[in-house]
């Protein structure tokens, strides 16, 4: 296989490779595997009419993604990476291992090593329950919300076009510059949502902005595939009370419903607000919107 690095430039040509997502994983979304490209490493091939990922998918550790072509189970494709790793001298690794996909592996490699880390999960909810938010158990949201709209009588949500576009751009420009941390993948996130904004024609993203006024409170952006709204990029003011629950909510209500109250049913079932990265606050903040799963993620050494 003759790996060449991932770039903006093939994101058309790769994307009929990534029209389906049954395990429902941020990693196996077009959008999302091209957001962390450069963090990654990321370098792919086509052989055989499959595409074959190869990242570092943590610091120093070179890993493969489960391959994919369509209409063809990913552990027939494995054998290649196999070859290839032998070839070129290095570990053959499996990275974004998850669901059915974990268990085939297991099959076929029974003395294969595995590691995981809740860092890595994704966080799947319901769709109807972010739409909605009802119950008790989401009562503190419905209060946050409730107080954002007291006291910015003025807001609105807009899906991102091209009468807000610049207002968008603006916001995450300054967000990344006022909002740094100490950790890369942070940093990237921040970058690519630019990336994203002044590409969305290639990447086929949804987005929405929430007004307090005419200030932008916050932004998220993301991607339907099949029966799951995936959001990659998520972004509030805290300045403005309640802006996150509220963005949440309106994101969920805009592009996870028939008409902005229910759920079509024959849609989107499920969110993914993918993972907390470890850190503490943003994992305590995902786990309060209640998922209704954890999605494991596994390096798989074979």
């Amino acid at each position: 296989m003759d790996f060449q690095p991932l770039t903006l430039d093939s994101i058309d040509c790769l994307r009929p490779y990534f029209t389906s997502n049954a395990r429902r994983i941020c990693d196996s979304t077009i959008g999302g595997t091209f957001m962390w490209r450069d963090l990654c490493s990321t370098q792919y091939a086509i052989s055989g009419g499959a595409l074959f990922l190869k990242a570092e998918y943590m610091p120093g550790v070179t890993a493969f993604a489960p391959p994919r072509s369509p209409g063809v189970a990913p552990e027939t494709l494995i054998d290649p990476i196999v070859e290839y790793c032998r070839e070129n001298g290095l570990p053959p690794r499996l990275c974004a291992v998850s669901g059915s996909f974990h268990m085939a592996v297991r099959r076929l490699f029974p003395d294969a090593r595995e590691r995981t880390d809740q860092a890595w999960s994704d966080y799947l909810y319901n769709a109807e329950d972010l739409v909605t938010l009802a119950g008790r158990r989401y009562s503190g949201q419905r209060n946050h919300i409730n107080k954002f709209m007291r006291l910015y009588p003025e807001w609105r949500f807009e899906a991102v076009d091209g009468r807000n576009l610049a207002k968008v751009r603006a916001f995450f420009d300054s967000y990344s510059r006022e909002h740094t941390k100490d950790y890369e993948a942070y940093e990237e996130g921040n970058r690519k949502a630019i990336e994203v904004i002044d590409n969305l024609e290639k990447y086929r993203q949804v987005g929405g902005v929430l007004f307090a006024g005419d200030e932008v409170a916050g932004a998220a952006f993301g991607e339907t595939v099949g029966d799951t709204l995936f959001v990659h990029t998520e972004k509030a003011l805290t300045e403005f009370q309640g802006s996150y629950p509220m963005l949440v909510n309106q994101f969920a209500q805009t592009f996870a419903t028939a008409d902005g109250i229910r759920v079509d049913p024959e849609g989107i079932k499920y969110i993914n607000r993918e993972e907390d990265d470890g850190v503490e606050g943003l994992r305590t903040s995902k786990l309060s919107y209640h998922p209704c799963a954890l999605l494991e993620k596994y390096i798989v050494e074979l």
